[in-house]
């Protein structure tokens, strides 16, 4: 009787550890998944905040990008502290394209310059876009090359990075020159092996003057400086 009272008291406590092994293996699985789940939930979280940081100082970038380059291409009268920039939609347009933007600087209401993107398909690659810098008067202030494809070590030849090409444009307004290259006529230089990068990029010059010159800011949409 005491040996079966001693074997039933064994095997009560045998289950007993058992039910506690396997509760805390339970335990340690709802725990390990657990962590597991919050370890998930951070690191997207830590993800999705990333990506909104990076996409704000990207967006940021951009946005001082245009706007510095704005402000280096307006004639120094227009380079002021209480200076605003305003910037408009152009419509589409036979003589600069589409998808274009103008950006007029104000001085106490007084115009004082403007920076104007302009496309052409005159180049080898298609759109070669400009940009350019013009002063209250509507003359070429300082153009530039805002994008290109054209061939690296000609067509880009006429790029400010690597030479000074484009400088041939300033001070000039839309009657004050023959706005094509000297090999058909006109008043302008051009490179040997890059005629038609060089012809594009002062034919192009020559429709921005006459987009410019009918341009009316109060029938365009504003936009934002990017």
């Amino acid at each position: 009787m005491a040996n079966k009272k001693l074997e039933k008291i064994l095997l009560s406590d045998t289950d007993s550890k058992e039910k506690t092994v396997r509760f805390s293996k339970t335990k340690r699985s709802l725990l390990s998944a657990l962590s597991l789940t919050l370890t998930g939930v951070i690191c997207v979280s830590g993800i999705l905040a990333v990506d909104k940081s990076t996409a704000t100082i990207i967006a940021q970038n951009q946005s001082n990008s245009i706007e510095g380059k704005v402000k280096s291409l307006l004639p120094n009268d227009a380079l002021n502290n209480k200076t605003k920039i305003v910037c408009y939609s152009l419509k589409e347009s036979k003589y600069i394209g589409r998808n274009n933007k103008l950006y007029v600087a104000a001085l106490d209401n007084h115009i004082k310059g403007y920076v104007m993107t302009y496309k052409t398909n005159l180049g080898y690659s298609d759109p070669l876009v400009m940009i350019a810098g013009f002063t209250e008067d509507k003359k070429v202030y300082k153009a530039d090359i805002f994008f290109s494809q054209e061939t690296p070590g000609l067509g880009d030849k006429v790029d400010r990075a690597h030479g000074s090409y484009l400088d041939q444009f300033n001070n000039l307004g839309l009657e004050d020159t023959k706005w094509d290259v000297k090999k058909y006529g006109g008043d302008f230089d051009y490179f040997t092996g890059a005629t038609v990068t060089s012809r594009a990029t002062v034919l192009a010059t020559y429709n921005a003057l006459k987009e410019l010159e009918k341009i009316d800011t109060v029938k365009l949409n504003k936009c934002r400086m990017n």
